[in-house]
C-alpha cells in the first residue's frame, strides 16, 4: 500500500532505486550478485531495466499508492527477486564512509482493485497499450546536473494534445514524484514526445550519458494501473551506425572506454557545434522497449519534432 524509501546519507546517496529481475532468470540464493554495478553487469542484466520505485536527491521518503490500487508482492506474483541499486557520489574522494540506506515496504490485509505498474520513458515513445488503455497515477522527471527542464507530451492522431507532466523548472537537488491531481487516462495508439533540456554554461568540458552524476540522462517514470507485466520501458537512442558514419570507425560502441575518449578529445568550435547538431537532429534513431532480457528493437529514420 506504501513504501518508505530511507536515504541515510543524503548528501552520500543521490539515488536510491528498486528493480524487478526478470521472472525467468534464476539466482542462487547463497550467492546472489553483489557489488559494483559495472563490475558484476552481465550478472544483472536480467534485473537492470525493470524500475519497481525509487527515489531522487530532495525527494519524498514516503510513497503512498492510490486507495484502487497497489504494488503486489509475493503469493502468485511472478517476480520472485528484485534488485536494490545505490547511486553514490563522492567528488572528494572521502574515505570510510557508510551508509544504511534501504527500502521499506507496507503491506495490506486487503487485495486492492488494480495491480500497479512503472512505465519509463525517454525521448520518443509508442507504447503497446491495453485495449481499456492504462490510468497514469504520478509522474517522477529525472535528469542529472545539468538538466533545466523536463516535459511529456501526448500525441494522439499525430498530434500534441496535452502535456503528461511539464516540469518548466526542474532542480537535480529538489526530485520528487508529482502526484496528478486528477489520474490521466492513455490509450492504444497513444504516442509520446519526451524533452530534456540542458545548461551545459558552468562547465569547460564535454558531457557524456550515463548513469553518474556528472553524467546525464532523460528519463520519465509513471506510475499507472492497471499493470503490464511485460512493458516496463520505452526509450529511444543514436543508433549504432549513426555513431559508426560520425565517428568513421568500425565499430566505436565495441571498446566503449575508447569510445568515450574519443568524445572526450574532441575540438569544439563553432563548425563542430554545428556539425554535431546536425547529426543529432538527423541521425537515425534504436526504439527499445518491453522489459530486460525481452526488449523488442525498431529502427526509425530520425526522430520525431513536437514543440
Amino acid at each position: 500500500h506504501k513504501t518508505i524509501i530511507d536515504p541515510a546519507n543524503v548528501d552520500l546517496v543521490h539515488h536510491l532505486l528498486m528493480f524487478e529481475c526478470n521472472p525467468t532468470v534464476v539466482f542462487h540464493d547463497n550467492n546472489l550478485p553483489d557489488g559494483e554495478c559495472d563490475d558484476i553487469y552481465r550478472q544483472i542484466q536480467e534485473c537492470a531495466g525493470n524500475i519497481a520505485t525509487g527515489w531522487g536527491v530532495g525527494g519524498e521518503k514516503i510513497v503512498e499508492f492510490p486507495e484502487i490500487a497497489g504494488y503486489p508482492v509475493g503469493g502468485d506474483f511472478e517476480i520472485k527477486y528484485y534488485m536494490v541499486q545505490m547511486h553514490y557520489n563522492n567528488p572528494k574522494k572521502m574515505s570510510n564512509r557508510r551508509d544504511s540506506s534501504g527500502i521499506r515496504f507496507y503491506l495490506g490485509n486487503e487485495l486492492r482493485q488494480h495491480d500497479l505498474g512503472y512505465l519509463t520513458l525517454g525521448t520518443d515513445s509508442n507504447a503497446q497499450f491495453p485495449k481499456s488503455g492504462i490510468t497514469v497515477t504520478t509522474a517522477f522527471p529525472h535528469t542529472h546536473l545539468q538538466g533545466s527542464s523536463l516535459w511529456t507530451k501526448i500525441i494522439r492522431d499525430k498530434k500534441a494534445v496535452d502535456y503528461l507532466l511539464n516540469g518548466e523548472s526542474y532542480d537535480f537537488n529538489y526530485q520528487f514524484e508529482n502526484r496528478f491531481p486528477k489520474p490521466v487516462q492513455l490509450y492504444p495508439g497513444d504516442e509520446f514526445a519526451t524533452r530534456c533540456t540542458y545548461n551545459t554554461m558552468n562547465k569547460n568540458e564535454i558531457t557524456l550519458g550515463g548513469e553518474r552524476t556528472k553524467d546525464e540522462m532523460c528519463l520519465h517514470m509513471f506510475t499507472y494501473y492497471p499493470r503490464m507485466n511485460h512493458f516496463y520501458s520505452y526509450i529511444n537512442a543514436n543508433s549504432e551506425k549513426a555513431w559508426k558514419q560520425v565517428m568513421n570507425a568500425t565499430d566505436p560502441l565495441e571498446d566503449y572506454m575508447k569510445f568515450q575518449q574519443l568524445l572526450r578529445d574532441l575540438k569544439w568550435t563553432p563548425e563542430s557545434v554545428r556539425k554535431w547538431q546536425e547529426f543529432y537532429d538527423n541521425a537515425p534513431r534504436l526504439l527499445i522497449g518491453g522489459r530486460a532480457g525481452s526488449y523488442t528493437l525498431e529502427e526509425l529514420p530520425e526522430i520525431t519534432r513536437i514543440y
